[in-house]
Formats: C-alpha cells, structure tokens, sequence
C-alpha cells in the first residue's frame, strides 16, 4: 500500500471516528454528569495531550534528526504538563 492510499484510509478512518464520537456525545446528557467528572476527564485529556506531544518532541530529536522542531514540541508539552499540573490549563466553571 503507498504512502497516498494509506493516508487517505487513515484520514477516512479518523473522520468515521470522530463523526461516531460527536453522534454518541450528542446522545449523553452533559447536565446529568457532575462536573467533578468532567474535570477529571479533562485533566486526564490534558496530561496525554502533554504527553503525547513530548514523545513525539523526543522522536523528531532522536530518530528524525530535526533538533529545533523536536526542541519546540518538547517545550510545548512541557509548558502543557506543568500548566495542567498547576491547575491552569483550563477553567473549572461552576454551577
């Protein structure tokens, strides 16, 4: 399979994903869900976003060679762990 295909199934893949997230999360109720919940999930959300980008950071050094698109993912999800850490990446609103 080449490069072409391979993105476009993966790019189809991610939209059926998606569009199946959105239908689902239309259906809940989100007043029914106390916000002690939701907080949780989004600070969970976050600290894999963080996470998620540090690795990739870290491949783009390693393996990739790209010291200065590596060193600024790094930074990001730094900046994203600590800020979620802190309790500042987003805003608890109350009810």
């Amino acid at each position: 399979m080449d490069n072409k295909l391979f993105g476009v199934l993966f790019f189809c893949f991610l939209m059926v994903l998606v569009f199946g997230l959105n239908y689902i999360t239309q259906r809940v109720d989100m007043d029914k869900i106390p916000q002690q919940r939701k907080n949780k999930y989004l600070t969970w959300f976050w600290y894999f976003y963080g996470v998620f980008y540090l690795f990739y950071g870290l491949s783009d050094i390693f393996f990739e060679g790209d010291f200065l698109f590596g060193t600024i993912w790094v930074v990001i999800s730094i900046t994203i762990l600590i800020l979620n850490y802190k309790g500042k990446v987003f805003s608890n609103p109350s009810k």
